[in-house]
């Protein structure tokens, strides 16, 4: 079989084009928050749990940049862009076994992986916040930095949901990474190059709907993120000395 006609400098063939599809801000937020979950994960099997509370940490500046950012970021990154209702996630569902690249393209989330950003940032979210108001004795009788402002019953709640949401989140993650290899490998799609390039091949005739979107300046983007940063940050210094 031929191989397809391409051109050197760009490596695209006449039916597609590479379009930018993803900015710094949300590039840098996944991998960090891929980061940090992983090392929460590790250091909670190594019972490190200063480096287990500093990956906590991370993980809720990271998503309440990500709120924010849903909110003023570049225009497929907001959460009005890609959160549809239950009709239109169940349609492009149903397209997904036999869709065509055109069908199941979208300049940003698709309606089903839109979804699954909000489960995410949801579970995770929890599960930080929970960290902080926890006292246990598993971790060398640690207690997180808000315990001191709650009662015993909450911090036993607290307790409970920190255990049980990261099955959860075990959950969400492996359907997350299962649907990215599925793409790869089945429809023949990199999402996950996507996200770490910012740049996707996509068929010619939707090249101009990626023209839309419009970004917003990375500075913009680290500059919240290290706000985000300060404020968490600074709830836990005022509180350990409290």
């Amino acid at each position: 079989m031929a191989e397809p006609i391409t051109d050197d400098k760009s490596g695209e063939t006449p039916a597609e084009k590479k379009v930018k599809l993803w900015d710094f801000p949300v590039r840098l937020f996944h991998w960090a928050l891929v980061a940090a979950i992983i090392t929460s994960w590790w250091t909670n099997q190594q019972v490190m749990i200063d480096l287990h509370a500093i990956a906590g940490y991370t993980i809720l500046a990271l998503v309440l940049f990500r709120i924010i950012w849903g909110f003023v970021g570049s225009s497929n990154a907001r959460f009005s862009s890609f959160l549809t209702g239950p009709k239109r996630v169940l349609g492009y569902a149903s397209k997904v076994p036999k869709g065509s690249v055109a069908e199941l393209t979208y300049a940003g989330h698709n309606p089903a992986g839109g979804w699954m950003v909000v489960v995410l940032l949801v579970l995770v979210g929890i599960q930080a916040v929970s960290g902080l108001f926890a006292s246990e004795d598993t971790f060398l009788f640690f207690d997180g930095p808000l315990v001191a402002y709650a009662s015993s019953d909450v911090a036993r709640i607290m307790n409970w949901i920190h255990h049980t949401n990261i099955n959860l989140i075990y959950v969400a993650v492996g359907l997350h990474v299962f649907a990215a290899l599925f793409y790869l490998v089945v429809k023949r799609e990199n999402l996950i190059g996507a996200m770490v390039t910012g740049v996707r091949k996509v068929p010619a005739e939707l090249a101009t709907s990626f023209q839309t979107i419009r970004f917003k300046s990375p500075v913009l983007g680290i500059a919240i993120l290290a706000i985000c940063g300060v404020i968490v940050w600074g709830i836990v210094t005022l509180a350990r000395s409290g």
